[in-house]
């Protein structure tokens, strides 16, 4: 299952409680290694980091991480794109 998405630009000032990167804290907290781009179409196995994103199918607010590549991961937030439902871990959940 896809969820619909859009980055949250200028969060790079935010650092996580528990881990040296936020791709780390989604390793741990996913329980996955992160080695390929979420979003829908874009096969990048470069430069893969941990993207801030919020759903844009939904009114929720929260925080999630997931793996974009560097490209993907400096769309504007107006731009809404679509990941595995299964790659979003709430900022929450990495920061416990």
């Amino acid at each position: 299952m896809y969820v619909r998405v859009k980055n949250l630009n200028g969060t790079a000032k935010y650092k996580p409680n528990h881990n040296n990167s936020w791709i780390e804290g989604w390793e741990r907290v996913s329980g996955r290694k992160s080695f390929l781009c979420s979003k829908y179409g874009c096969d990048s196995l470069k430069n893969v980091v941990g993207a801030h994103v919020q759903r844009a199918d939904t009114n929720d607010g929260k925080w999630y991480i997931v793996p974009l590549c560097i490209n993907c991961n400096n769309k504007k937030s107006t731009e809404e794109f679509w990941v595995p439902l299964k790659n979003l871990v709430p900022v929450s959940e990495i920061n416990k």
